[in-house]
């Protein structure tokens, strides 16, 4: 077994090697190439190395036998024209029309229509159903049959040559066993394309069965009223609900009461118009708590709807086009939106309270500073004004009483935003005017003799 592997394995590289480019992008188009590439070359090198051993068996061959083995050399041809082009159809249109060819003319000097080479007309249209193309397959039938008819217009009319018994007899045993060969060889084919294309089908029908049952997202199927035809499993975990029980209008049933119009609008919009569309609402998620109890909750849910593309096909269909859905839980990103305008209003209501607050303490602090520079003022007048004891000292009272105001209001602050010990004393500094302001009012108020003992106390 080894050794056969080892055999073929450089037949079949040499053989990938002939493929066209442009057919290696697609692995059924290149198997398509390898079949009809292989069995040409490999058959008429085959028989062209086997052209020997019939001379030595049969001797001199006949003019009808050299053209047999000279046709041999179109299946080559045929073969490097498809590996320059990669014109798949076409190389299969030579194929039939050399075959056709030859076994016309082979037939039209072995007895018309009832010669051993007539059996091979029937091979021309089932070596061209590998093509996998029905106007190859009509060239080719159209080919054969046109050949099949004159030979019988030809036999009727008498006008084919005389054909000899012996070379008719020894002939019709090789067409046989070779028209045998060549269709075993096409059945070969036809079952190794057959192969591949499951292969390929199941592989990538695979690859789709392994993304729908490991993506997170939900991809679901819907029909044109809403009704879910297919779902994938993610939708287990997103639901805590079993597939089935989303089938039809499980899903539906699930919505959000004040969203369910506009999940049916997008569906709707998706098969109508062939539009793809995206909304966001609410579906009931079902959950079990520590007590075994299921629980209903409600999450945000993402889901892209778009039409089918094989619905669209035929527009006398738009009446009954599906559409698919691709379903996400956003429920996360919801949260931080609502986080993120929850935050953005508590930071407007604080700017609106940090105005409402300046503009008090503006009122608050210029009021106090007014009086206090208006009086100090007058008092520094107080020979041009010609103020008295009394006036002076309800000067000096106002005065007081303004500075005092000014600190309760400025220590009321600095109680309220609680500062740091380091940041106090650079904003205590402004203060000690108004201290020593309300300080010197004290002591203008006082008799002179109290104010001198009051005034040595500070300074001492």
């Amino acid at each position: 077994m080894r050794r056969n592997v080892g055999v073929l394995a450089p037949i079949r590289e040499y053989v990938e090697t002939l493929v066209h480019p442009s057919a290696q992008q697609d692995a059924l188009t290149a198997a398509r190439h390898r079949a009809f590439i292989a069995p040409r070359l490999l058959g008429s090198v085959v028989a062209l190395a086997s052209f020997p051993l019939y001379l030595i068996a049969r001797g001199t061959p006949s003019a009808i036998e050299l053209i047999v083995f000279a046709w041999l050399l179109a299946p080559i041809l045929t073969a490097y024209f498809l590996s320059r082009t990669g014109r798949y159809e076409s190389a299969h249109v030579l194929s039939s029309l050399a075959l056709t060819g030859l076994v016309t003319m082979v037939a039209s000097v072995t007895g018309g229509i009832g010669s051993f080479a007539a059996i091979w007309l029937v091979i021309v249209p089932l070596e061209a159903a590998l093509s996998a193309s029905r106007r190859v397959v009509a060239t080719a039938s159209t080919l054969a049959l046109g050949a099949a008819g004159l030979l019988v217009v030809l036999g009727s009319t008498h006008l084919l040559p005389p054909s000899g018994a012996d070379p008719e007899a020894a002939l019709a045993a090789l067409g046989i066993v070779s028209a045998a060969l060549y269709a075993t060889g096409l059945a070969l084919g036809a079952e190794a394309l057959a192969r591949t294309s499951f292969w390929l089908l199941y592989a990538e029908e695979d690859r789709y069965r392994l993304l729908a049952h490991n993506m997170t997202d939900v991809i679901t199927r819907h029909g044109r009223d809403g009704a879910v035809l297919f779902v994938s499993p993610a939708a287990e975990q997103l639901f805590g609900s079993p597939v089935g029980g989303l089938q039809d209008h499980g899903l539906f049933d699930r919505v959000h009461v004040a969203d369910r119009p506009a999940y049916l609008t997008a569906l709707g919009d998706a098969a109508a118009l062939a539009e793809s569309r995206s909304v966001e609402f609410r579906v009931r998620r079902d959950l079990v708590d520590a007590a075994g109890r299921t629980v209903a909750q409600y999450v945000w849910i993402e889901m892209r709807c778009r039409p089918l593309q094989h619905a669209m096909a035929d527009a006398s269909e738009q009446d009954n086009r599906e559409v698919v859905a691709v379903l996400r839980d956003v429920s996360a990103r919801k949260q931080h939106q609502q986080a993120l305008e929850d935050a953005r209003a508590e930071a407007d209501r604080a700017n609106v309270r940090k105005s409402r607050f300046l503009a008090t303490m503006s009122h608050e602090l210029r009021t106090p500073l007014n009086a206090i520079i208006g009086f100090s003022e007058m008092l520094m007048k107080e020979e041009v004004l010609a103020l008295d004891q009394k006036r002076r000292n309800e000067y000096a009272s106002l005065i007081n009483n303004s500075g005092r105001h000014l600190l309760g209001v400025v220590n009321g602050i600095l109680d309220m935003s609680k500062i740091e010990a380091d940041n106090f004393e650079m904003m205590v500094e402004p203060l000690a005017p108004a201290q020593v302001v309300a300080h010197c009012c004290e002591l203008m108020t006082l008799p002179a003799s109290e104010a001198g003992v009051q005034l040595a106390k500070s300074v001492g």
